[in-house]
């Protein structure tokens, strides 16, 4: 007699947690639904959205620019750290090391600067090497320096390549001793 009394409040507390049950999942299939369907209008799959309107800016323009700028960034190390020493105001030798990273958007050059990775070393050891501690000791003096390897980098490729490719020279790590 226990268990038959036990048996029909269960039966009502079930078909209720049942209903709730039957709505989360139904307000759940409708949230998926909405999702997939706003996925397709925005990725052009259904003939609309914002890819469409990109592609028409893309045709007013210069393609080979437009194209380069929605390429996604290769960043290139040049490995390993860089370690040069160098003379502080007082005459005292210190040393500084730098890992730098380089930015491009085009997979041809990423290829140039690993084949003419010798030559690009070169170029930034004697250009870092000639630095004073002071003049790079700050934000602006590093932010200086860091033009003028991108100079030097973009220079490189230029004359080996016929365009300069690297966007952008990044310090990952500045440290002087």
């Amino acid at each position: 007699m226990a268990k038959e009394k036990s048996e029909p409040p269960a039966e009502k507390g079930s078909g209720g947690s049942m209903t709730k049950l039957i709505i989360v999942l139904v307000v759940l299939q409708l949230v998926m639904f909405g999702g997939f369907g706003a996925f397709l209008h925005f990725s052009g799959a259904l003939g609309g959205g914002t890819a469409h309107a990109e592609s028409g800016a893309a045709d007013k323009g210069h393609p080979e620019e437009e194209e380069q700028e929605k390429a996604p960034p290769i960043y290139i190390g040049l490995e390993p750290a860089f370690v040069v020493n160098s003379a502080d105001q007082s005459g005292a030798s210190r040393f500084m090391q730098v890992t730098i990273q380089v930015m491009t958007r085009d997979p041809e050059i990423e290829e140039a600067v690993n084949t003419h990775m010798p030559v690009i070393r070169n170029s930034i050891v004697l250009l870092l090497s000639s630095q004073s501690v002071e003049s790079v000791s700050g934000v602006e003096g590093k932010e200086k320096l860091r033009a003028e390897v991108l100079d030097r980098i973009r220079a490189i490729l230029e004359e080996r390549t016929g365009k300069p490719g690297v966007e952008e020279v990044y310090f990952t790590s500045f440290v002087i001793q």
